[in-house]
């Protein structure tokens, strides 16, 4: 999950994931100010004594004040490279919680501790079934890095504190109506995608406000091969948003075990990366192409 490269150019923080009060600035891509929330979450001055007498955690982000001395981390602030990151989970991951430019991920996608804890999905029991677990992967994203897909689970950081379902886009390279599709969530509006936003209205706000994440995987090239890390970034340097991780299905696991008869091909995941809803081949109609957006359109 560490970065593997960084072969993208550095991409602006999009929340302040991490951050204790769960507040974000959906509508900004600005960097955070830095004032990362401390151990002192009252005002009063006091520290946390985590153990009733143990090792003290003031921050409370699972280092000790000893630990934090031992790394030059600050022990009053989680996250103190002020990179969206607790500075335990850098720890964890192996990037270094005292410099912003190393961190779990170059694309600030958000990181969940919690994840082995799920009910854990692989491609041996890979199902469209609702209900099933997606499995549990790492895939190559735009910035180079290899991305755990389970991070993204139970992410509540926006204006409904509500955890984010996810629409998982395949599209190839070839597909002229999947790059419509792309211009189309990231805010083009022309007579390619125009019409994409008169049927489906408040698709676009909802991934953008970070109820949905909408995720993109490049499954084929150009020439209908497997796509490389090339095609991932290619795809974001063509539909530039950095709310959508782009991934390059470079070992073609999606298409196999979740493709359809036609590209693009959509299908709704629950928070905790289970199948929602996987349209059969005779679900889209003239006025709901797309069914699975049109549920995220619908009724979330």
């Amino acid at each position: 999950m560490r970065s593997r490269s960084l072969v993208a150019p550095l991409l602006l923080s999009l929340v302040a994931f991490g951050c204790d009060d769960g507040s974000t600035d959906s509508g900004s891509d600005e960097v955070n100010d830095g004032d990362t929330t401390t151990g002192d979450e009252t005002g009063d001055g006091d520290t946390t004594d985590t153990t009733d007498g143990g090792p003290i955690d003031s921050d409370q982000d699972g280092l000790t004040d000893e630990e934090e001395a031992l790394l030059g981390t600050d022990p009053l602030l989680k996250d103190t490279d002020a990179d969206n990151y607790w500075d335990s989970w850098e720890v964890i991951e192996g990037t270094d919680p005292l410099d912003a430019e190393s961190r779990i991920y170059v694309g600030y996608w958000p990181y969940n501790p919690d994840k082995d804890s799920l009910e854990q999905g692989s491609w041996a029991t890979a199902s469209k079934q609702q209900g099933s677990p997606f499995p549990r992967y790492e895939f190559l994203d735009n910035h180079g890095d290899m991305v755990d897909l389970y991070d993204f689970t139970n992410f509540t950081v926006n204006a409904t504190n509500e955890p984010a379902f996810f629409i998982f886009d395949l599209s190839a390279q070839w597909c002229q109506p999947c790059h419509n599709v792309a211009s189309w969530i990231a805010g083009v509006d022309d007579a390619n995608t125009s019409w994409i936003q008169t049927l489906y209205p408040t698709v676009r706000d909802k991934v953008h406000g970070l109820r949905i994440w909408w995720m993109t995987f490049v499954v084929e090239n150009s020439a209908g091969g497997a796509p490389t890390a090339a095609d991932s970034m290619t795809w974001f340097n063509a539909h530039h948003d950095n709310y959508i991780p782009i991934y390059s299905d470079t070992e073609q696991k999606m298409w196999p075990n979740f493709g359809s008869n036609a590209y693009p091909h959509f299908f709704l995941l629950d928070p905790q990366m289970r199948i929602e809803y996987f349209p059969g081949p005779a679900d889209g109609t003239d006025t709901n192409p797309y069914p699975a957006v049109g549920l995220v359109d619908t009724l979330l």
